[in-house]
């Protein structure tokens, strides 16, 4: 394809009357493109048309005064053909540049008219709104732009005067108000002469769609590094939780049933089990809980949530749900989107404590053009909709970070949109709220349609004979308590266990070892080499060795990395886990490694 040459524009203007910027702005989608160099004065324009050559030169009056015959020189004795624009100068001074003015010829061949008027023309067609005072600070002219964006025709700005002040060098920030949207605009001032006095050009730039996108930057950026935080935060806990677990359960396994100290422990038990529910939500927001993805009909997922809805709403909700049409297929983990539908009409609950009214709507949605959220595609929209108190401005920029709640102390853990958040993200999709205080709020989900090749592996668990066993296994975890807490368990249900504190260890070890190894158990997140790497490493050293994982989240594109072979969806248990959960994974991969060995 061939590339349009531009057009060489050398404009010389000094810093009295820079319209340089003016200029760019309109050439910037002219065809071809136009380079514009500035110089400040004659002696540049000369070094500058001796070097190089320009299809045209733009003189402004201020940067040459008194010495427009200088001009004409310049241009006759660098044999200079290109046509000639002038502007802020007046029609009948200097009579050696007036010929110049005659005979020039403007861009494309168009003849160069008189430079007042031919200044209004740029400035008219120009995208950002342009104002000019006079001396006495009343408008004079302004552009069309200017009439977009303030709604006010252009003969009703002429005597006003503007209820802003800006100073050369100096960029105002102003906000207009207009058809119920508040537009945020940049205001510059640079001295002009227009019809020959002293006046002030005012350029207003529209900045409200940068301002957006700054600020979804800025907020998107905050919720990654809170999601982190939180990520992290759980990973360590879940940690806590599972040394409490075991703990607690073989005590639990070794106290009679008469026992004072049973009905303790089995406290204990329910509390971690708390805490781990906690930790889930925490690793939703993060974009780090194990998924069980499946592909699911939104529409119906919504219609089987509607039903427990009934019993978690009071009577004073009226509760409309509807699908539009059939629902294109989305892959997502179904007990996640249903937590999401929950969470949002547990929120439109609390806020309608008067009665109101929700609705749910599905339907399918093609976005054919880049949006601010999502990139161009085939989505499912899924709509909820309350009539509640609704939600300030302040509150609406917060509501998806964790703990942030606006209910009272004690009624709310602050997790329900943030679990919401990193549920959708999670899937590839985006959630939004609209809301206005006294009306109510919206919140709206896209969720990506699945691909037309994607299928879903049956999820059918092995036979299990028994949860205990005498086999060898490798267990690799780099947190001290959890490692001994995993082998106590794994070793009073009969396994032999040999214990590594990394990966590079275990590898190392494996390299060395003459012993029958069955299993390797290995966390996922370790320092020198992870979980992951060190299954790549084994599928190629001990390919018949099953690796399989425990975690306190799983990040599902590191564990992609070790190959799908290494981890489906039953090679993976999340930490904090009970024992006949852990003993029973255990079981069923060595069952498995048996099967595929014997087949």
């Amino acid at each position: 394809m061939l590339q349009t040459p531009s057009h060489r524009m050398l404009l010389v203007a000094d810093d009295a009357f820079d319209p340089s910027q003016v200029l760019r702005r309109l050439f910037a989608a002219h065809q071809p493109p136009i380079d514009l160099c500035r110089v400040l004065d004659l002696g540049g324009a000369r070094d500058r048309l001796a070097a190089s050559r320009y299809d045209s030169v733009m003189l402004s009056a201020a940067a040459i005064a008194d010495q427009e015959v200088d001009a004409v020189s310049i241009l006759r004795e660098m044999s200079v053909a290109a046509p000639l624009v002038m502007i802020g100068g007046e029609p009948d001074s200097a009579s050696g540049v007036q010929p110049l003015r005659a005979g020039a010829r403007g861009l494309n061949s168009q003849a160069v008219v008189d430079s007042g008027l031919q200044f209004e023309q740029l400035l008219e067609v120009l995208p950002d709104a342009l104002i000019v005072l006079n001396a006495r600070q009343e408008v004079e002219f302004v552009n069309r732009a200017a009439h977009r964006l303030f709604g006010k025709a252009q003969q009703d700005f002429i005597g006003e005067r503007v209820s802003f002040s800006v100073t050369e060098n100096e960029v105002a920030e102003i906000e207009v108000y207009r058809d119920k949207e508040l537009r945020c605009c940049e205001v510059r001032m640079t001295p002009c002469k227009w019809k020959s006095q002293d006046a002030q050009l005012l350029l207003i730039h529209d900045v409200t769609e940068r301002k957006r996108l700054n600020e979804q930057l800025r907020q998107s950026q905050k919720m990654e590094a809170v999601g982190v935080l939180a990520g992290g935060i759980a990973h360590d806990f879940n940690n806590l939780l599972l040394v409490m677990m075991i703990y607690a359960e073989m005590i639990r396994d070794e106290a009679a049933t008469d026992d004072p100290r049973l009905s303790d422990v089995l406290e204990i038990i329910r509390a971690v089990d708390r805490g781990r529910a906690l930790t889930q939500q925490l690793l939703a927001f993060s974009r780090k809980q194990p998924l069980r993805l499946a592909v699911l009909d939104l529409g119906a997922v919504m219609a089987e949530t509607q039903k427990m809805l009934r019993r978690l709403l009071p009577s004073n909700i009226e509760t409309m749900a509807m699908v539009e049409g059939d629902c294109w297929p989305v892959l997502a983990d179904r007990g996640q989107i249903e937590q999401v539908i929950i969470n949002l009409a547990l929120n439109a609950r609390d806020a309608m404590t008067s009665g109101g009214r929700l609705e749910i709507l599905v339907g399918n949605r093609t976005i054919s053009r880049a949006d601010e959220a999502v990139p161009p595609g085939d989505y499912v929209v899924m709509s909820v909709i309350d009539t509640g108190v609704g939600i300030s401005p302040a509150d609406l920029e917060l509501i998806f970070d964790p703990f942030f709640t606006t209910k009272k102390r004690g009624s709310g853990t602050g997790l329900g949109l943030s679990t919401c958040y990193g549920i959708i993200n999670q899937a590839g999709g985006h959630i939004s709220a609209v809301s206005k205080v006294g009306e109510g709020t919206t919140f709206t989900v896209l969720l990506p349609r699945a691909p037309a090749t994607t299928s879903q592996e049956p999820d059918q668990p092995l036979p299990v004979h028994a949860i205990s066993g005498q086999e060898t296994i490798l267990l690799v975890e780099d947190n001290y308590q959890a490692l001994r807490a995993t082998e106590l368990m794994l070793q009073r249900a009969g396994y032999a266990v040999l214990t590594m504190t990394n990966g590079d260890e275990a590898y190392r070890f494996l390299q060395q070892c003459d012993q029958a190894i069955d299993l390797v158990l290995s966390d996922v997140v370790m320092p020198q080499l992870s979980g992951p790497e060190l299954a790549q490493r084994l599928a190629v050293t001990h390919p018949e060795l099953p690796v399989v994982f425990m975690t306190g989240y799983s990040n599902d594109p590191i564990l992609g990395e070790a190959g799908d072979h290494r981890i489906g969806r039953r090679r993976v248990i999340l930490k904090p886990f009970k024992r006949e959960e852990l003993l029973l994974f255990v079981r069923e991969a060595i069952d498995r490694k048996r099967s595929a060995v014997s087949a």
